[in-house]
């Protein structure tokens, strides 16, 4: 039976391609694994603001707990004086606080340079003059030559307490010993290797520990952005 070239003729040629996305649906494919480290990615971004905040609220109050700010003067508190720290002390430990927060802030933001800019903004300690350990006397060399004419050295005699006229006085109207001015606090010092290495230590783990904590957010904050058709893949991506 012989063919219609006609027929054969008004056939098409090639099928119609399929349309790739569904017609009212342009979300991409759902992948767990892309949602998993979407979610991971935006808890760790919520979370190291939080922490970055309240590390640098944290050392401006140790600054001004430094400066005097709360400080109970020791008359009030009578025989408790010697158990209470003072305040440089709880200045010093504040700020310690305030650097735990910072690593905690650069372990879960995921900007590896933003993190390490707030700890060295955090880190510096509080009294960046205080003064170096005095260096000894020089010993003279035994074996070196006296001076042809050494001058003699004329002591002063010691003033007895009761020699100063007008601690005298000054006893006699205050009707008892004249008072001693108080011994200077010794500042606290910086924190030694292994301090510091509690510090980061403490920090890493805090920081981790929130990032979990926070992941609630991070899925359902994925989730939406899935609804909006974003392409999970690509977060975390950009940064």
């Amino acid at each position: 039976m012989a063919s219609d070239p006609l027929r054969r003729r008004s056939e098409p040629k090639e099928k119609p391609r399929p349309k790739i996305w569904a017609e009212g649906d342009q979300r991409p494919p759902f992948n767990l694994r892309a949602f998993g480290s979407a979610s991971l990615h935006l808890s760790r971004e919520g979370v190291a603001p939080l922490h970055a905040w309240v590390a640098r609220t944290a050392r401006r109050v140790a600054v001004n707990v430094k400066n005097g700010a709360g400080r109970i003067p020791e008359e009030k508190l009578g025989r408790a004086a010697r158990f209470v720290p003072s305040h440089l002390r709880v200045a010093a430990w504040i700020k310690n606080g305030a650097a735990i927060l910072s690593h905690a802030s650069a372990t879960a933001d995921p900007d590896v340079k933003r993190g390490n800019a707030l700890v060295a903004e955090i880190e510096p300690h509080l009294w960046p003059g205080k003064a170096a350990p005095l260096s000894p006397a020089p010993v003279p060399d035994p074996l070196s030559a006296p001076p042809a004419n050494p001058e003699p050295v004329v002591l002063a005699e010691p003033m007895q307490p009761g020699d100063d006229p007008l601690s005298a006085i000054r006893s006699d109207l205050e009707g008892g010993p004249a008072a001693r001015p108080a011994p200077a606090t010794a500042l606290p010092a910086p924190p030694g290797p292994a301090a510091t290495g509690a510090i980061q230590v403490s920090g890493y783990a805090l920081g981790w520990l929130s990032c979990f904590a926070a992941l609630p957010y991070g899925l359902a904050k994925a989730a939406w952005l899935h609804i909006k058709g974003v392409d999970l893949r690509r977060i975390g991506q950009d940064d």
